[in-house]
């Protein structure tokens, strides 16, 4: 006799960087060992790649998890963690003012991803670049690479970009090839890519604003916690 499979309660939340609605269920006891497995690690590849898992095995495979955002993954996987685990988390905070360690409870339910940047960029009266966000994988892969950081930098910058138009000619960033992309980048002034350096910098992060009084000097501290290993640490 096959042995009963407990119901797992499922909820509805929003894709940041698309809009799109997707139901996911709470995690199960095997996903959150992973997750354990993954934190004892220290491991930052080892990390993201257990939370892009986790994220994808509780939104049903509706969503592939290396095609998503690393803001998308940092908001999915807190909403995951507080349907799953609880809303509050228990984190370690320097006081501002005199540095002193503090333990706060958060909301984790509170976090926020604030708004998309314009993704269209004038370089000049009749060219311009449509822009986007580099999914998970092609991030992690410059991270992790041994490119020099001038060259990451142009590469993200490359990998931002989904298509140039100029006239009534419009380029798909994927047709062309990677090297082609950073030569084109290459080609920019400073004030063009400025514009590119400055949509990156917009890019939404997963964000949690923290309030509270120091024990030891009673400073009323306000904090933007940023990234999940801030919001569970």
């Amino acid at each position: 006799m096959a042995l009963p499979k407990l119901t797992t309660p499922t909820y509805t939340m929003t894709i940041p960087s698309t809009g799109q609605e997707i139901d996911y269920r709470t995690y199960l006891v095997k996903e959150e060992k992973v997750l354990m497995i993954a934190m004892e690690s220290d491991d930052g590849k080892q990390i993201t790649k257990a939370i892009k898992d986790v994220v994808q095995a509780c939104t049903m495979d509706k969503v592939d998890g290396s095609k998503l955002t690393l803001f998308d993954i940092e908001y999915m996987f807190t909403k995951l963690r507080s349907k799953s685990v609880g809303e509050t988390s228990r984190v370690t905070l320097p006081c501002e003012n005199c540095e002193a360690t503090n333990e706060v409870t958060i909301n984790i339910d509170t976090l926020r991803t604030g708004e998309l940047p314009n993704s269209k960029i004038e370089l000049t009266s009749d060219t311009g670049l449509i822009m986007k966000f580099p999914n998970l994988t092609e991030y992690m892969e410059l991270v992790e690479s041994d490119m020099e950081t001038i060259d990451k930098i142009f590469a993200l910058a490359a990998a931002s970009i989904e298509e140039i138009y100029s006239g009534d000619e419009v380029f798909d960033a994927k047709s062309q090839t990677k090297a082609e992309m950073v030569e084109f980048v290459e080609g920019l002034n400073a004030q063009q890519f400025a514009k590119i350096k400055e949509f990156i910098d917009g890019m939404p992060q997963a964000t949690i604003d923290v309030n509270f009084k120091c024990v030891e000097c009673s400073h009323d501290n306000n904090i933007e916690l940023r990234g999940l290993r801030n919001f569970f640490n």
